[in-house]
């Protein structure tokens, strides 16, 4: 081997950072077949040459990682011992639809479709009652690290979605023998959201994260757990990605029946199922089916039966993936909410729009009497002593009746009045007692001027401490080497619950930040959330090593070689999964190499050829032929457009 060329560099796309939207054809169709050979599944750097398809090789696919990695169109990480993977993240994956479109599916008329799976509340609703639930008891934990059998109860009862909803996913998730699927489904998004947290042995919500998430409307909730739920249970399987990114694209209305039958059929004619072609294994049609199942548990698609056609499915949400409207921002007018409706009967008639953190309230004072569209609540004395045991007493749930309701009926103003003036005129507080072993420690203690107001002495040696400021005392101790040598250890029984709606959210225009990534207890699709985000691109030689090696002339003429140094050229062609440019006769013909095949007196090498326009690329495409180093006069090796001396 003669000559080096010198390294070959990106035109711009090592150094530059293009800007999402202005990529070229090549760095386009590297994406649509990256992202039809692996959905959201991860790949290395040298299995982007398996989705070489048609007129684009590996090496083509590989030379617009850099460019695609900087535009955001796909991610890496890096594992632990250095190996890269690379991905196309959600969003981008739900907005390609856009870009090359879906097999159009018709509109199926709804007089021949019978409903067979109404939609439930909702799982923003469920996630809301368990988030209720565990603001005002907690939820303790056994021995073993479960959530205690009662309390589990307390809170299988809020949710509606239940086991048969979700049996078709097959999750998998800690203690299946304790904890029911749908249990751990509504305990994986709390957690997997930032709105719980354990805090030694009990579960408490996060308070924070609970007041922006409650600042939310249900059509934001729904777009936020719609991605949580495609991102962490699908399972790692493309053709079944590819499934569930086809039904949620939004070009499927809202309220109109669709087959499910067709859809499926379109996925396989655009190659979506995988390799191979034919129809859904059983397990992927059952895993479809109760994709489907799971998604009327979650409130947002119906499915019926239609007598000719089968299974259908109607959407009962919009799904649109890039309105910057979808979220509230600092910047957005606030929308207009509905009023809750005070009945004189004492019944609270609870519209879907009335805000969650006005609802939050009204979990602690009122009793659910329905819950659906149109909430129903009751108030009683009983749900308002309960209340002033949480920190809320009648005049303040008086006040929050007239701020969100159209009027509160001279009956229910009155009975408040009085209740309140019956409810909560003695208080029990929790204290603690700190006792000092001698005078002269004590004498120091009532001394502190930081401790003013914060303890309160009883005798020579001892002082009350309020649970409130137990935490802040014992610091204040530690400091002057008075702290205590045996500190309680014991939670709180009876938690109070933070009053939303006295609170100040701040929100973000950008939607991704609403969710705080947490490390939930059930994920299915790949395991990138434990590996580091990789931002530096594939450089040359990564993408094609040893091209320093090699003679300019190999990828410059196109020129006849002997035998062996034309063999050594394919070999490298083969490497890098790059074309080939042969004259033949008189046509010049660009192939992908294969594979060197030994001959009985010479080598062959097996082709695809590529097709040098539109109209030959059906039948040309994947063409395998076998050829001698005596069937061409030249040959040349044709490296990816953006790589030049």
């Amino acid at each position: 081997m003669s000559g080096r060329s010198e390294m070959p560099a990106y035109e711009g796309s090592l150094v530059d950072e293009p800007v999402r939207g202005h990529l070229n054809e090549v760095e386009i169709e590297a994406l649509r077949l990256l992202f039809w050979r692996y959905a959201g599944q991860p790949f290395r750097l040298e299995q982007a040459n398996v989705a070489a398809a048609g007129s684009m090789s590996g090496a083509d696919v590989r030379a617009a990682l850099p460019v695609l990695l900087r535009s955001g169109e796909i991610a890496a990480v890096r594992k632990a011992w250095g190996e890269k993977l690379y991905y196309i993240p959600l969003d981008r994956q739900l907005d390609l639809w856009k870009t090359w479109g879906y097999t159009e599916l018709r509109e199926q008329n709804p007089a021949r479709v019978e409903l067979e799976r109404e939609a439930k509340s909702g799982l923003a609703l469920d996630l809301f009652r368990a988030l209720t639930w565990i603001a005002g008891n907690g939820l303790r934990m056994t021995a073993k690290g479960t959530i205690h059998q009662k309390e589990r109860s307390k809170l299988e009862d809020r949710i509606v979605l239940k086991a048969e909803d979700i049996a078709g996913l097959q999750l998998n998730y800690p203690h299946p023998d304790v904890y029911s699927p749908a249990l751990a489904v509504v305990m994986d998004l709390l957690l997997a959201l930032g709105l719980i947290a354990k805090e030694r042995a009990v579960w408490r919500t996060d308070v924070p994260g609970m007041a922006a998430w409650l600042s939310l409307d249900v059509p934001a909730m729904n777009f936020v757990l719609l991605r949580e739920i495609l991102q962490r249970y699908v399972p790692a399987d493309v053709g079944l990605q590819h499934v569930a990114l086809r039904l949620t694209a939004p070009d499927l209305k809202r309220g109109v029946w669709y087959s499910v039958e067709e859809l499926l059929g379109s996925l396989q004619d655009q190659g979506l199922l995988g390799a191979g072609g034919g129809d859904l294994s059983p397990e992927r049609a059952a895993w479809t089916e109760g994709w489907l199942e799971a998604l009327c548990g979650f409130g947002w698609m119906e499915l019926g039966r239609h007598p000719e056609d089968g299974l259908m499915f109607r959407w009962l949400i919009d799904r649109e993936t890039s309105s910057p409207e979808v979220l509230p921002s600092p910047q957005s007018p606030p929308s207009v909410k509905e009023k809750l409706i005070v009945q004189p009967d004492f019944e609270l008639l609870v519209p879907p729009d009335v805000p969650f953190t006005v609802r939050f309230e009204l979990e602690f004072c009122a009793e659910l009497a329905s819950s659906g569209m149109m909430s129903v609540y009751r108030l009683t004395r009983a749900g308002l002593e309960q209340a002033g045991r949480l920190g809320r007493t009648p005049q303040e749930i008086l006040q929050l009746l007239e701020e969100h309701s159209a009027g509160v009926p001279a009956p229910v103003r009155d009975s408040l009045l009085q209740w309140g003036r019956e409810i909560g005129r003695t208080t029990l507080t929790e204290v603690k007692l700190l006792s000092c072993a001698d005078s002269e420690a004590a004498d120091r203690i009532a001394d502190l001027a930081s401790l003013a107001g914060k303890l309160e002495r009883i005798g020579p040696l001892h002082f009350l401490v309020t649970s409130e400021s137990e935490a802040e005392v014992i610091k204040i101790l530690d400091s002057e080497r008075l702290a205590p040598a045996q500190r309680g250890t014991s939670v709180p029984d009876d938690p109070v619950p933070p009053k939303l709606t006295e609170m100040e959210v701040t929100r973000s225009n950008d939607k991704e930040q609403i969710i705080q990534k947490g490390q939930g207890w059930i994920y299915k699709g790949a395991d990138l959330h434990f590996y580091e985000p990789e931002t530096r691109p594939p450089d040359v030689d990564e993408l094609f090593p040893g091209l320093s090696e090699i003679p300019v002339m190999w990828w410059k003429e196109l020129r006849r070689y002997h035998a062996s140094s034309a063999r050594e050229l394919v070999e490298r062609a083969l490497a890098w999964s790059a074309k080939l440019m042969l004259q033949i006769g008189g046509d010049t013909v660009v192939c992908v190499p294969l594979a060197i095949v030994e001959g009985e007196s010479d080598w062959l090498v097996r082709v695809r050829q590529v097709p040098s326009s539109a109209a030959q690329e059906k039948d040309t495409s994947d063409k395998e032929v076998q050829l001698s180093p005596r069937d061409w006069q030249a040959i040349r090796l044709i490296l990816p457009a953006g790589i030049r001396k």
